[in-house]
């Protein structure tokens, strides 16, 4: 268990582009899961299980900010890069996943947002150890 809460939970360290998409798509899943977990308590008839179910989705809300904060913050650091960076790389993706939704004469304006959440996946880090560490394997 701790080794899983350093893995998906820890804002120290560095990680290799791979583990950070994997471990991106497992994050969601795991949240995913515990957001459709949370339907029956929906359909109950009674205000416990409504709350219940509120308290799930909040959980698993928090669970995958947290979580992909700390997924973010360590792949700047392959780059080289401070975690207070993760603030506008974050502020990025957010206009972006707003920007996403609007007509396709709009969202044009949104492309060089989604190309830094690209720019962070696929962008080769360091190739030798950093301030923030040795290089990931």
């Amino acid at each position: 268990m701790k080794r899983l809460l350093h893995r998906y939970f820890s804002f120290d360290g560095r990680l290799a582009r791979l583990p950070f998409f994997l471990r991106g798509v497992y994050l969601g899943l795991g949240a995913a899961v515990l957001g459709i977990g949370s339907v029956p308590l929906f359909s109950t008839d009674t205000r416990l299980g409504y709350w219940a179910g509120v308290l799930v989705v909040i959980v698993a809300f928090g669970l995958l900010a947290v979580g992909m904060a700390s997924l973010t913050v360590r792949r700047l650091h392959d780059l080289g890069l401070s975690g207070y960076h993760a603030i506008w790389v974050g502020a990025a993706q957010v206009g972006w996943a707003v920007l996403s939704r609007v007509p396709p004469e709009q969202a044009v304006f949104g492309l060089p947002l989604a190309a830094i959440s690209l720019w962070i996946t696929f962008w080769p880090g360091n190739r030798k150890a950093n301030r923030f560490g040795d290089v990931p394997e």
